[in-house]
């Protein structure tokens, strides 16, 4: 009888128990890395409080701006009393919104979660950073304004005045005249360079358009510049017009970041790839040679870093902020306030007790089956 031929890739395997040995060394490996992160000190701390108070208290301003206009906080749709919720429609209100996502980003932990963004952005303090406004979520405009505060940024702003359901959508209470009272009340040194009516331009201001002089009325009285755009009709002017203003506001310098709020259609652009931008703080972003794709797309290609808010709800998750809570958590709390860094010490303990590991179990192995002949 011939020889029984014996792999010699056999030979040298590891055992079923010593697989099981080692995949319970790499989880417990895992489990201490991931434990320790919570006791690293972590240098955005400070900054990261001082944001989410700071934003707290920008509430508070606008809603009692709010109640001082005759403005009632609607304690069905705005159950934590925080003023940034809006009505579900009238003529300056541009989309759909989701209530639950308003709710969830009036959590002030989301000023934390941008102070973190900046950083990973590699934004310093002094820099500038371009912004684009929408009225669909305040509190995440003023979740920007208090990092770009704290962080001692230079934002370029533009905004407009159309809000999605639920957002900025009240009259008399639009995000400009919130920007404005937050400026004159010493809460940001910030203000709009331009602002334009956004997607009031495509709705037509509502059956009998009064959305239109609404929203001009908006931007007069809080004496901001207009620009004049034509929806998806001019889209592709828009853009490069409000790319133009970037540069000549930056002096022709590459802005530190691009900080997108809401889904203005300009910011978006059109076409497939907006199905596919992707959220938050994102290293990749889709190719697109789409010429309607908007200021997310265009400042991705130059190499800016770009964070986009939007799908709040996924958004709260992967930042440790809670969905929809009632009440509403006091700041400064949750997850985003202290994420930790993992150990680099003991994640490369763990790598190497897992490396020595792997000679001994298939040496043991192979004395095993020496031994049983």
């Amino acid at each position: 009888m011939g020889k029984t031929c014996r792999s010699p890739l056999r030979k040298s395997m590891v055992s079923m128990r010593g697989l099981a040995i080692l995949a319970f060394c790499a989880v417990a490996a895992l489990a201490c890395l991931e434990a320790a992160r919570w006791f690293q000190p972590e240098s955005q701390q400070g900054e990261k409080k001082e944001a989410a108070q700071l934003m707290q208290c920008a509430m508070q301003v606008v809603r009692a701006e709010k109640l001082k206009l005759g403005i009632p906080v609607d304690r069905f749709a705005d159950p934590n009393g925080t003023g940034m919720i809006g009505t579900a429609y009238n003529d300056i209100t541009t989309t759909h919104g989701s209530l639950v996502s308003k709710r969830t980003s009036t959590n002030p932990a989301f000023a934390a979660a941008m102070v973190e963004m900046l950083d990973q952005a590699g934004v310093r303090p002094g820099d500038s950073v371009a912004v684009s406004f929408s009225g669909s979520f305040p509190a995440l405009n003023i979740a920007v304004l208090s990092a770009a505060k704290t962080l001692n940024l230079r934002p370029v702003i533009i905004s407009s005045v159309g809000a999605s359901m639920y957002g900025a959508n009240q009259p008399s209470m639009t995000w400009l005249d919130m920007e404005r009272v937050l400026f004159e009340r010493g809460l940001f040194p910030y203000r709009s360079l331009v602002a334009s009516l956004g997607g009031i331009v495509e709705t037509g201001g509502g059956l009998d358009g009064t959305g239109i002089a609404e929203g001009l009325a908006a931007i007069k009285r809080n004496k901001i510049l207009y620009w004049e755009e034509g929806g998806s009709g001019a889209l592709r002017a828009d853009i490069e017009r409000r790319l133009a203003l970037f540069d000549r506001a930056l002096g022709g310098r590459r802005p530190a970041a691009f900080i997108n709020v809401g889904g203005s259609l300009t910011s978006l652009g059109s076409g497939l790839s907006v199905r596919r931008l992707p959220t938050g703080l994102v290293e990749k972003w889709p190719v697109s040679h789409d010429p309607e794709r908007g200021l997310i797309l265009r400042m991705a290609e130059r190499d800016v870093p770009v964070i986009h808010l939007l799908n709040i709800r996924s958004l709260a998750v992967r930042y440790g902020i809670p969905v929809d809570p009632i009440p509403l958590p006091a700041a400064p709390s949750g997850g985003a306030m202290k994420r930790g860094k993992y150990s680099a010490p003991l994640a490369a303990a763990g790598l190497a007790l897992l490396i020595g590991l792997l000679p001994i179990l298939k040496a043991a192995a192979a004395r095993r089956r020496r031994a049983a002949g």
